[in-house]
């Protein structure tokens, strides 16, 4: 699920251990830095932007864009990413909008939209040529991770072995 729905479950007692962007601080819950992220644009090999060596900022007004859904925290990254370069989401050319990294990686093999993915999830379809990354110089977007807690619980045996074995098993140089 989104970081803002992982976080209403954690709060409602639904979930005892999560892990999202950060996005702001709430008192009641435990952050602790999990790893950073880069979110990457991405197309299908079948679009016309896959065979160009770079795309600037301004230009992704007049490119068709598939993007996360509200809440999202890859969503949160790109529009920050954006701000930095004097542009909004609401700019952009949106085709589409998606709930989901997977949902939103299966709609770009196939389209011929660009998209923002954390390359994480698609470097392995860009290793096998389904999607290719674009360069946009100038447009950086990365997020840092954090498992969360309620306050208070952060002393549970169980979250901590599994937070340790994460942390040593994705930061690993």
């Amino acid at each position: 699920r989104n970081s803002e729905n992982i976080l209403k479950a954690l709060i409602a007692h639904e979930i005892d251990l999560g892990i999202i962007e950060e996005t702001e601080k709430i008192t009641s819950v435990k952050y602790k830095f999990f790893l950073k992220d880069e979110v990457v644009p991405v197309c299908s090999f079948k679009s016309p932007f896959a065979k160009r060596k770079k795309i600037e900022v301004k230009e992704l007004i007049n490119i068709p864009v598939a993007l996360r859904e509200r809440g999202s925290g890859t969503l949160a990254a790109v529009v920050e990413a954006l701000g930095k370069c004097k542009l909004k989401v609401s700019d952009l050319k949106t085709k589409i909008i998606l709930g989901g990294t997977e949902a939103l990686k299966n709609f770009l093999v196939d389209d011929t939209a660009i998209g923002f993915l954390p390359l994480r999830s698609v470097s392995k379809q860009i290793k096998n040529g389904e999607l290719v990354r674009i360069n946009i110089p100038h447009l950086h977007i990365s997020r840092d991770f954090f498992f969360i807690q309620r306050q208070g619980n952060e002393t549970d045996k169980m979250n901590n072995l599994f937070i340790k074995m994460a942390v040593a098993h994705y930061n690993k140089k």
